[in-house]
C-alpha cells in the first residue's frame, strides 16, 4: 500500500510568513581565510572575517509577501539582489553568507573558488532565493 502526505499550502504560507515575511534579509562578504567557518557557524563568527572599507556596505532588505508555485509545489519569497560596489583599492572575498537579522545562524553560505577580486567600481550582485518547500 502506498502513502501520500502533503502539506497544505496554507501551512506553506504560514511558516513562510513566521520566517520571512517582513523580516530583515542581511547579506554580508566574508574572507573565512583559516578559520574554518561553516554554514553551522554563527552569524556572529562570520561578521567576525566581515569586509570593511573600499566601498564594502554590508546588504539589507525587508522581505516582502510571497506566493505558492503551482509548477515547484512551493511557497517562494520574493527574490532578493544583494549589490556590492567596489571603491578605492577594491576588495577581495571568497564567501557570501546571508542571514535574518538578530537569528544566531546563518540562513545560506555560498562559496566563491577562486576568491572574487573587485576592483574600484566594480560591482557585483547576488540573487537570494528564500522558499518553504514540502
Amino acid at each position: 500500500m502506498a502513502i501520500t502526505a502533503t502539506i497544505s499550502r496554507r501551512e506553506l504560507k504560514r511558516l513562510a510568513g513566521l520566517g520571512y515575511e517582513g523580516e530583515t534579509l542581511k547579506v554580508m562578504l566574508c574572507e573565512v581565510g583559516m578559520t574554518g567557518y561553516t554554514a553551522e557557524s554563527t552569524v556572529a563568527n562570520w561578521q567576525s572575517v566581515e569586509l570593511s572599507g573600499n566601498g564594502y556596505v554590508r546588504y539589507s532588505e525587508v522581505i516582502g509577501t510571497g506566493t505558492y508555485s503551482e509548477t515547484t509545489a512551493s511557497y517562494n519569497m520574493p527574490t532578493v539582489d544583494a549589490e556590492f560596489t567596489a571603491t578605492g583599492d577594491g576588495y577581495s572575498y571568497d564567501r557570501i553568507i546571508a542571514y535574518i537579522d538578530g537569528e544566531t545562524y546563518i540562513y545560506s553560505e555560498t562559496v566563491e573558488d577562486p576568491n572574487v577580486t573587485m576592483a574600484a567600481g566594480q560591482t557585483q550582485t547576488y540573487r537570494i532565493e528564500l522558499a518553504i518547500d514540502d
